[in-house]
């Protein structure tokens, strides 16, 4: 009996999240003779991946073709990474966007660049407070089982 509830235990600890969405890869496939450029997006996106975009896409564009940002997505500090001609990143916010409606500030995607959306702080903190949660339900149910076995 003690075999199998540390083996419902171990079990327990191994279970992992399977409900992330994973990675893309999106191909525009576009008119004759179109220019495409590869752009990499990551972080609280719905599907975060690499995507042959059309040249000329803006970020609203291609967050729009990943299926847009998730829940607890800091759409205020979007870092897109430049790798050509000179490295360069740009914060850019989105959030502004939003309220507006004015692309002005919006970046056109170029080659090779990489598109990173963190999640807010209080997105981190609820993430944090969760796996707290998770981690006590698999300490108390070991208590328990630990108990009952010492009857």
């Amino acid at each position: 009996m003690k075999d199998k509830v540390i083996a419902l235990i171990f079990f327990l600890l191994q279970v992992q999240d399977i409900q992330s969405p994973g990675a893309k890869y999106y191909v525009y496939l576009g008119g004759v003779g179109e220019l495409q450029i590869k752009v990499s997006i990551w972080g609280e996106i719905v599907s975060p991946g690499l995507y042959s975009i059309p040249d000329g896409t803006d970020l609203v564009t291609l967050l729009s073709l990943a299926g847009g940002p998730m829940k607890g997505a800091n759409l205020s500090r979007v870092k897109v990474i430049h790798s050509f001609p000179t490295p360069s990143v740009v914060t850019v916010n989105l959030s502004d966007f939003f309220k507006t409606g004015n692309r002005e500030n919006i970046p056109i995607m170029k080659p090779g660049d990489m598109v990173r959306i963190n999640q807010t702080f209080f997105s981190r903190v609820k993430g944090f407070t969760h796996n707290i949660t998770e981690t006590t339900l698999v300490v108390l149910v070991y208590l328990q089982l630990y108990n009952m076995l010492k009857k």
